[in-house]
């Protein structure tokens, strides 16, 4: 009796083994037909003339007699003297295009929260346009370059332009040597070891440090510039 039940039992284990083995294997079948393998893409090599990009970089831009001296760019170390009119106003510090997020200061040009009427819709467009261009621009450098995603408080302002420009520079070169490639996006970030530079130029006064802290946070001063550029980008797109 027990012989015949150790039998029956062993037969029981041999189906349910070899119907296992037989459902695994159409299952894979399945998988194989409904995902075909793709081909595996070789990697793209691309010959790279280094010694002669190395060569135009000096001759463009270190060289005696280079195609693009200091003259070319702003002076550096300084921020350049802005002096505009704008709607038969005049004002004397530039500013950046910002959102919501940023205070109501001359420097800081924002789009029109509600617009009302369609001027402020068209100003409030454009000023949003503009400012997305200018920050994927800067994203594209920061995600290629390192040394600008960490942070540069503690370095000049002289450095800071010399970093962005050797940035803008390389990335130039870097798209003309790549032009007409199909590449997918790669860029690596390291670590950056470069230290902050020391510099020693004197600190403007108390007294007129306050005194443009308080022009570059006069809020009325921001209400008349927005209104006089509201009205400059209808004149010039209506």
């Amino acid at each position: 009796m027990s012989s015949s039940s150790s039998s029956s039992e062993g037969m029981e284990g041999e189906l349910i083994a070899a119907f296992q083995a037989e459902y695994e294997e159409e299952m894979l079948n399945e998988e194989e037909e409904e995902e075909p393998r793709r081909p595996r893409r070789r990697r793209e090599v691309i010959r790279r003339d280094r010694l002669g990009a190395h060569d135009r970089l000096f001759e463009d831009y270190f060289a005696d007699d280079c195609n693009y001296p200091p003259s070319f760019f702003r002076r550096r170390g300084e921020a350049p003297v802005v002096n505009f009119t704008v709607n038969g106003h005049e004002y004397n510090y530039g500013y950046y295009l910002a959102d919501g997020i940023y205070p109501s200061w001359p420097v800081f040009m924002k789009g029109v929260t509600l617009p009302q009427s369609e001027k402020q819709r068209m100003f409030t467009a454009a000023q949003s346009a503009w400012r997305k261009d200018v920050e994927c621009a800067f994203g594209v450098l920061k995600a290629r370059f390192n040394i600008l995603a960490v942070p540069g408080r503690s370095y000049s302002r002289r450095t800071l332009g010399l970093i962005m420009r050797a940035c803008v520079i390389l990335h130039n070169m870097i798209i003309h040597d790549e032009r007409g490639t199909n590449l997918e996006h790669n860029y690596e970030t390291v670590e950056s070891n470069v230290g902050p530079a020391i510099h020693h130029h004197a600190p403007p006064s108390l007294a007129a440090r306050i005194q443009m802290d308080n022009e570059m946070r006069d809020s009325p001063v921001y209400t008349q510039l927005q209104q006089d550029l509201i009205e400059h980008v209808w004149a010039h797109n209506a």
